[in-house]
């Protein structure tokens, strides 16, 4: 072999070698890298199972925490699976349906049967809901039976797993006691229920007692008016103001207890309309004025130059606060001292809403801080001697307060022990409505009469009325404004009285025997709509002044309303808008019939051949002196109440005998009223007395106490017969 060929052999084993060692470095490289990655995914591999293991943790004590979650709050899990017939339920679910506290399946049908079956339609619905896709959540209430009876409990379910076209493959939901939370809400509810219960009991209460003090309140002021208006000498004619000024002192303490009782039952709307804020502050002060300077004190009215004349608001509610701000202020302040009312609009930024302000200050007694926050509570008052010295029933500055704050203020007060106190309402600037006016004295009445009557003068008036007191002071006042003056003793009567014809208004009762007066109204309203007869205007009169009385009467066809105490100024205001709305109705104004010509009176019988034995039945001079000795009045009331006293006692007979609480309660209390104005004393104790059996439901008592009533009944038919005519007969000779 030559060397050539050893050289290229050589070099070319060389190449080879050097090939190989190359080959062999990039071997050994991925080899190196195929151990790196080996490693990474060992690594990596480890670092998996550990957060694996650390998740598994997690959700191990996330689990734990929810169980122990569960079990804190009572809750029992359920699981559904669809279709089947059996549903999971934790050991809290059978503890809960009265089974064993166990972990199990409960078979539907058996959790159907213990369904309360009032609550299984609504559950049924709840789940259907569910089951066609309609909702995703539910929640029902309802009972299951235990064996300690039914059980309240709340289930909550939701849609768990869907197949692919949608459609419910798992329910699942929590099911938790609620018995505790339902006696809550029951007794809530009952509670609810008996404070309402107390509330109507209580404005039953105050209606029945706003209609037993009117009902002799008109009688009193009635009886006053015509007093003022007959010949009395000084002496006289001061006793009839004390009587007068007490009267209206009664009446007005009758509305604060009303208006606080409207208060506090939310029912006091306040009027919105325009009115003279000057004019309504001197008008309010003007006789509280005349007061202080009688005292004397010294009175001082200031009105800032600035002060708008009309604004928006309650004028008479306004007036009133500042009536008892003015009346506390006198009544508090020794003799010497001073008075202010001052009225002016505060400065204030120009995003604040403007405001008015009424100041009343004085410089009386004062009032010690410790009592100052109670001082605008009801029945509250200063301390106990107040009341003593002073008088009052605490109601004033309560219904102050409230009053303030429903017209959209406040009053604050500002007082120290011997040095004064100053009372100041804040209202918004706005506007208010019209004054009501206010009783008004005796005399003031009577001249305001005497000026309405040529109004009235030939109007028909059909009174309906049952109370003799009170149909004759109706008549007296109707008659003294000229009107024709016919008399129902009753609503069937006034339907009756109506059909003759002849009636150009309805003075109506409300509370009367038998048909009452919204059921003669709507008597009356029926057949002129059936006979399509002109609308006869009907204006209720009645005793009822609480708050939805006025819209009861209206209701039942009446067009218009005034509360019993009678004010002529408030029946005549309201004649005069019943007459214009009928006239606008009608467009014309239908020409007055003539007044009936006044009856002849037949003189009374001699005093001196009265049987004292019947006079000791009732005070026929003191009934004549009510009557201003109007021998006419006392014959045409003696008739009527003769009439009266028959057709009660036949009642009260027939009430016993059928047992009709109602008709007992009804014809005793009238029986009292009216036996009480005939200075019947006697006989209107006994009177009260059956009233009181009835409403306590004693008929042993009452029949015991009716005989008693119809002997003196005998005796006072017997005075009133003499009042009469000699041949009129009695009238108990054929009944009793």
């Amino acid at each position: 072999m030559t060397p050539d060929r050893l050289a290229f052999d050589l070099q070319r084993t060389l190449n080879e070698l050097q090939q190989e060692r190359e080959r062999t470095q990039k071997l050994q490289g991925e080899l190196e890298h195929q151990n790196r990655e080996l490693d990474r995914l060992r690594n990596a591999a480890h670092r998996e199972a550990n957060s694996r293991l650390l998740a598994e943790e997690a959700l191990d004590e996330t689990r734990d925490r929810l169980q122990l979650a569960v079990d804190a709050t009572g809750l029992a899990l359920w699981d559904w699976q669809l279709p089947a017939t059996q549903v999971f339920l934790t050991a809290r679910g059978g503890e809960l349906l009265g089974g064993t506290a166990a972990d199990g399946y409960w078979e539907v049908a058996d959790l159907r049967a213990r369904l309360h079956p009032e609550d299984l339609e609504p559950l049924r619905a709840q789940m259907v809901a569910l089951l066609e896709g309609h909702t995703q959540r539910a929640c029902a209430q309802h009972r299951v039976r235990t064996a300690d009876g039914w059980r309240w409990v709340e289930m909550h379910g939701m849609v768990a797993e869907h197949d692919n076209k949608g459609k419910p493959l798992r329910l699942m939901g929590t099911l938790s006691d609620i018995g505790e939370r339902k006696r809550i809400e029951q007794d809530s509810e009952r509670a609810r229920e008996l404070a309402e219960q107390a509330s109507r009991v209580k404005s039953e209460f105050l209606a029945n007692i706003s209609h037993e003090v009117r009902t002799p309140l008109n009688a009193l002021m009635g009886l006053t008016r015509m007093l003022v208006d007959s010949p009395l000498n000084a002496e006289q004619a001061g006793w009839v103001a004390l009587m007068d000024g007490s009267a209206h002192a009664l009446l007005e303490l009758l509305n604060d207890i009303l208006d606080l009782s409207r208060i506090e039952a939310g029912k006091l709307e306040m009027e919105h309309v325009r009115f003279d804020l000057r004019q309504a502050v001197e008008q309010a002060c003007a006789p509280y004025a005349e007061q202080a300077r009688a005292k004397p004190l010294d009175f001082h009215l200031e009105l800032a130059p600035d002060l708008p004349q009309w604004v928006m608001g309650d004028s008479g509610r306004l007036r009133q606060v500042l009536s008892n701000l003015l009346s506390n202020a006198i009544k508090f302040t020794p003799k010497g001292g001073s008075i202010e009312v001052i009225v002016r609009v505060p400065e204030s930024s120009d995003d604040e809403p403007p405001q008015w302000e009424l100041q009343v200050r004085d410089t009386g007694v004062g009032i010690a801080r410790k009592h100052q926050d109670n001082i605008f509570q009801a029945f509250t008052q200063a301390d106990a001697s107040t009341a003593r010295r002073y008088g009052g029933s605490g109601l004033g500055l309560a219904i102050c307060s409230s009053l303030a704050r429903l017209m959209g203020g406040a009053i604050v007060l500002k007082s120290e022990l011997g040095r004064g106190s100053t009372f100041t309402l804040t209202l918004p600037l706005r506007e208010a409505p019209a004054l009501e006016p206010s009783p008004l004295s005796a005399s003031a009445e009577l001249l305001g009469v005497a000026q309405a009557g040529p109004r009235y003068v030939g109007l028909v008036v059909l009174l309906a009325e049952d109370h003799p007191v009170n149909e004759l002071m109706m008549r007296q006042l109707l008659l003294r404004m000229g009107c024709t003056v016919r008399v129902a003793r009753g609503g069937v009567q006034a339907v009756a009285q109506w059909e003759q014809g002849g009636v150009d208004l309805i003075l109506m009762d409300v509370q009367m025997p038998g048909m009452s007066g919204m059921q003669a109204t709507q008597e009356i309203r029926e057949i002129e709509a059936r006979r399509k007869l002109p609308r006869t205007p009907i204006v209720a009169v009645t005793a009822n002044a609480m708050a939805g009385d006025r819209e009861s009467c209206l209701a039942s066809g009446m067009d218009g309303y005034t509360a019993k105490p009678v004010s002529p100024q408030a029946l005549i205001k309201e004649l005069d808008r019943v007459l214009q709305i009928e006239q606008e109705a009608a467009e014309t104004t239908p020409a007055p019939l003539e007044p009936l010509e006044p009856t002849t009176a037949h003189e009374l019988s001699d005093p001196s051949a009265r049987s004292a034995s019947h006079l000791e039945a009732l005070d026929v001079e003191k009934l004549l002196r009510r009557l201003d000795g109007d021998e006419d009045s006392l014959r045409q009331l003696a008739q009527v109440m003769r009439s009266d006293l028959a057709s009660r006692q036949i009642e009260l007979q027939r009430a016993l005998e059928t047992r009709d609480t109602g008709a007992a309660i009804a014809h005793a209390h009238g029986l009292k009223g009216s036996l009480g104005s005939m200075t019947a004393e006697r006989g209107a104790r006994l009177a009260k007395g059956l009233e009181l059996a009835a409403r306590s439901g004693d008929w042993h008592l009452f029949a015991r106490a009716l005989p008693l009533l119809q002997v003196e009944a005998r005796q006072i038919d017997l005075a009133l017969a003499e009042l009469l005519r000699p041949e009129n007969r009695d009238l108990f000779d054929t009944r009793f």
